[in-house]
């Protein structure tokens, strides 16, 4: 138990892998009967490193929520969503394991993309070094006998697309950063390649969510009502703000469905086949179940493309090599002829 306290809880900053045990650890322990106090006690004595449990046991003595107490972890805000809205309509226990699951897929997933780059990415800095050492330290003895302007050329648009594309990327991130969670899962869903992806999982969530807030037998007014409560901004605020105002102006929810791109269209399908609030519970909780499979198909597609993409760009590194030696060459024996 010392060996697994030592592994688990290190250094300061929460990983994706940590919280997926954290969150798995604490939903065996309550399916074996523990008590959540108890639970989270037990937690606190493995950690030896930092207090985020103790802080945790804090707060729930202090008589706030287990959802509430949890924010120590670190969460990202679709897993905190999903645990509140657990708690407040049973199957809790159920939720904890089920988002340790997903963050533990996560985890794997970033290991595997790391494990991918590897190989890819050394070589790749290698070529660079070495055109940066051809460029100057070798270059200069051929521009006395050879046109190098092609050649320099050719070094400034690499160049220049390399910083664009790395400015880019960061001020994109900046971008997202500013924006709401309704408003960035309205870009990444837009994205290319990996657009699908994140799609896929924020239906997911939503369906899930929706799901569980039905099998208790709740409304669609009351489930709108109670989502409002959420942060403003985050996507079961929004839904829940955009559908009431819909439901208030006498507008089916279908209407809604069709226009909002987080939701599926097979929900307007599910929706006009009827039924119950039992049977349209079921049938969300199940359709969630396919789209977080779906997203796990995705996932692995997008890592399958991460190495011939890699290569692709060293093959062309490669080329770039070639040209900066074979150029000069040429034109040295063009000028002697």
């Amino acid at each position: 138990m010392e060996k697994f306290s030592k592994n688990l809880f290190t250094g300061n900053k929460i990983t994706t892998k940590q919280q997926s045990d954290y969150l798995l650890l604490i939903g065996k322990l309550l399916q074996n009967g523990f008590s959540l106090n108890q639970a989270i006690k037990c937690m606190s004595y493995l950690d030896k490193s930092q207090d985020i449990f103790q802080n945790i046991y804090s707060d729930l003595q202090q008589g706030l929520m287990i959802t509430q107490a949890l924010r120590h972890l670190k969460l990202s805000p679709v897993i905190e969503n999903q645990l509140v809205i657990s708690q407040m309509n049973g199957g809790l226990q159920g939720t904890i394991v089920q988002c340790g699951a997903i963050l533990k897929a996560k985890a794997k997933q970033q290991s595997k993309l790391k494990e991918l780059m590897t190989y890819p990415v050394f070589i790749l800095g290698f070529l660079i070094l070495m055109i940066i050492g051809m460029k100057t330290f070798i270059m200069p003895q051929f521009s006395s006998g050879g046109d190098t302007g092609m050649l320099d050329l050719i070094v400034r648009v690499i160049a220049i697309v390399v910083a664009t594309l790395v400015f880019g990327l960061v001020g994109f991130v900046f971008h997202l950063r500013r924006k709401t969670e309704y408003q960035r899962a309205q870009i990444l869903i837009k994205l290319p390649v990996i657009g699908k992806c994140y799609r896929s999982f924020y239906q997911f969530s939503i369906l899930q969510g929706w799901g569980m807030q039905l099998s208790n037998g709740l409304s669609l007014r009351t489930i709108c009502l109670q989502n409002q409560k959420f942060k403003s901004g985050s996507i079961q605020n929004v839904l829940a703000t955009m559908i009431l105002q819909d439901l208030n102006q006498g507008k089916s929810i279908r209407e809604y469905i069709k226009q909002e791109k987080l939701l599926p269209v097979e929900l307007d399908m599910i929706i006009s086949l009827g039924g119950g609030m039992s049977e349209l519970s079921q049938d969300l909780l199940l359709m969630s179940q396919l789209k977080f499979e779906e997203t796990q198909q995705l996932l692995k597609k997008l890592l399958r493309m991460v190495q011939p993409i890699l290569f692709g760009v060293i093959a062309i590194v490669i080329l770039v090599t070639y040209l900066m030696i074979l150029l000069p060459v040429y034109g040295m024996m063009k000028g002697m002829n």
